[in-house]
């Protein structure tokens, strides 16, 4: 056996040009814990491909980039839902002048994070992850320069009748970065909708955290349509509780982005919670997004549903990295997870990784992963009907992904995606 000693990067001195490209952190009572999370990104660095969850994302296009603090800017062309409250944030600060609300039941609090922070500094300093380690990088440099996001709370027994939709919009002429905190939280029987869209225009860095609790019987729909600029930069953080038998449908669409990823860390805490996390993708030329979710059952008679299913052309590079790990408490789970990708061009790589890690004895538990390419029989069949070969191709591409967007349970939000997903379609390049 041949040893070899590993080079170790130091990685202080290694990222603080990125660092300080990012300028100061707010100037707010988060100082001490901004400080703090700063001199932890500075210690760590990025993570590399020797961290198993980050073993195959490619951060180097990110690492070796700038980005000064993004400025305030105007909202661009954006569709809004329909017969939905808006919350507007521009280069990551909320813009209330394009927003719009309506009359909110008694009790709940909808609010911008820089707000909320006014209000109650010690209860969203408990909101940021204090943890260390290259893994928890972009959760430091969230917790050190986030600027604003949206608080919502919803009282024990309060159902939101409209859906809320937070778009978030970035636009630059150099390269800059906006980082967001959001904070969800569903009292007991308490019941939302939520949809995010990400867009904009030029290059740019993204960098969200999310926290989110649901109470027991609480439900939420949480749909997240990713369409940024194929230049720009998307990175994603969801910490995610569920408790008993409350219902989480979450669904994730990633069309554009130069580097997107997407993290889930979900954990049932009470019995018969169910936790629904699925999505779709459609990538080419050289874009490159990965999702990595870990759904723990800490609770017996848990359910758990993942499905991802997408297309990948070009040179595109997908990854998914996805585990349910169900705790000896956690008899009668029952959980699924299917990844499905079809690649449309002989450059283009998926990388998969479904796992299960179970302790208990008396669970349902699945997972598979398939990779292939166009049905070249269903092709053919579209092709001796007289539609055009780039028009089949789009029909079948479509009909592929449109089978996951299926699984959100309001129709209103599937059209909405559906129709993210044509227009993506027709900007193709065959």
């Amino acid at each position: 056996m041949r040893c070899s000693a590993i080079r170790r990067e130091p990685m202080t001195e290694a990222h603080l040009p990125f660092l300080d490209s990012l300028g100061s952190p707010p100037p707010d009572a988060l100082g001490a814990l901004r400080r703090e999370a700063r001199a932890r990104f500075a210690g760590s660095g990025f993570p590399t491909r020797r961290h198993e969850a980050w073993k195959f994302t490619e951060l180097r296009p990110l690492v070796e980039s700038r980005f000064a603090p993004a400025a305030p800017g105007p909202a661009g062309d954006f569709a809004p839902l329909a017969d939905a409250d808006l919350m507007v944030f521009v280069n990551g600060r909320f813009q209330a002048e394009t927003s719009r609300i309506g009359t909110l039941p008694a009790g709940v609090v909808l609010c911008s994070f820089a707000e909320w922070l006014s209000r109650d500094a010690e209860a969203a300093s408990e909101m940021f992850d204090r943890g260390g380690g290259a893994e928890h990088a972009f959760l430091s440099l969230n917790a050190a320069f986030a600027g604003d996001g949206l608080v919502l709370l919803v009282p024990d027994g309060v159902a939101l009748e409209r859906r809320l939709h937070i778009v978030h919009w970035c636009s630059s002429a150099s390269a800059s970065s906006s980082h967001v905190k959001h904070v969800f939280r569903l009292g007991r029987g308490a019941s939302a909708t939520i949809v995010e869209s990400f867009g904009g225009e030029g290059r740019y860095w993204t960098n969200v955290s999310e926290t989110l609790e649901i109470g027991r019987s609480a439900r939420l729909g949480h749909y997240k349509l990713q369409q940024e600029s194929l230049e720009s930069f998307h990175t994603s953080h969801l910490a995610l509780s569920i408790g008993e038998g409350g219902d989480y449908a979450g669904f994730l669409l990633t069309l554009g982005g130069r580097l997107v990823r997407d993290d889930l860390r979900a954990q049932l805490t009470g019995a018969h919670a169910t936790c629904g996390y699925s999505g779709a993708y459609l990538l080419g030329q050289r874009q490159e997004a990965a999702v990595n979710s870990l759904i723990r059952h800490s609770a017996p008679h848990g359910t758990t549903r993942e499905t991802f299913k997408g297309c990948l052309a070009d040179r595109a590079h997908g990854v998914f990295q996805g585990k349910i790990l169900v705790d000896r408490i956690a008899q009668k789970t029952d959980a699924h997870q299917l990844n499905k990708t079809m690649l449309l061009g002989d450059r283009a790589v998926m990388d998969s990784k479904p796992e299960l890690e179970i302790y208990a004895d008396d669970v349902k538990c699945s997972h598979g992963a398939t990779v292939g390419d166009l049905d070249e029989t269903q092709l053919f069949y579209l092709r001796s009907r007289g539609i055009p070969p780039d028009a089949a191709r789009r029909m079948l591409i479509r009909a592929f992904v449109a089978d996951t967007v299926e699984l959100v349970p309001d129709v209103t939000v599937q059209a909405y995606l559906i129709d993210a997903i044509h227009h993506r379609l027709q900007a193709w390049k065959d």
